[in-house]
């Protein structure tokens, strides 16, 4: 069975069009400190009501914005932030960035970003590389740290 190049391409363009959270920048340097985002674009029917970021581990969270509307709790194991949920209302066909600044761990190659997106009608979405999960979680790639 022969499929056209062309419906492979446009295949790979519906895919990306779902994929509407990610944690930019995409690239960032082991160890040095990165002001992130969470950036949720709705494409959907429904409200997004509110966003849970799970911190990879080694990663240190320093700062949270504020979101100009809405609010935010973290949870904590220790003194170490391991997530952040965000309660705000994003409606569809809009888009929100959430600010958080955070340091790096030291000789890691990449960071996997699992985030819990709760909506109106009271579903989950699971952006994550587990098993099961609706969609694919963010990658940051991590370069090494330049030699001092």
């Amino acid at each position: 069975m022969r499929v056209p190049v062309t419906a492979i391409l446009a295949l790979a363009a519906v895919t990306s069009l779902s994929a509407h959270i990610m944690v930019s920048p995409p690239d960032s340097k082991a160890g040095a400190t990165q002001r992130y985002e969470l950036r949720v674009h709705n494409e959907g029917k429904v409200a997004t009501t509110s966003v849970e970021l799970a911190i990879p581990d080694g990663v240190t969270v320093t700062d949270v914005a504020k979101p100009a509307m809405g609010t935010f709790t973290t949870a904590k194991t220790g003194d170490r932030i391991t997530s952040i949920t965000w309660t705000v209302e994003v409606a569809p066909s809009k888009y929100l960035a959430l600010p958080f600044t955070a340091k790096n761990p030291d000789g890691a190659k990449s960071l996997q970003w699992n985030v819990k997106e709760r909506l109106a009608d009271g579903s989950t979405i699971e952006w994550s590389d587990r098993p099961g999960a609706q969609e694919k979680g963010s990658v940051t790639k991590l370069a090494a740290a330049a030699a001092k």
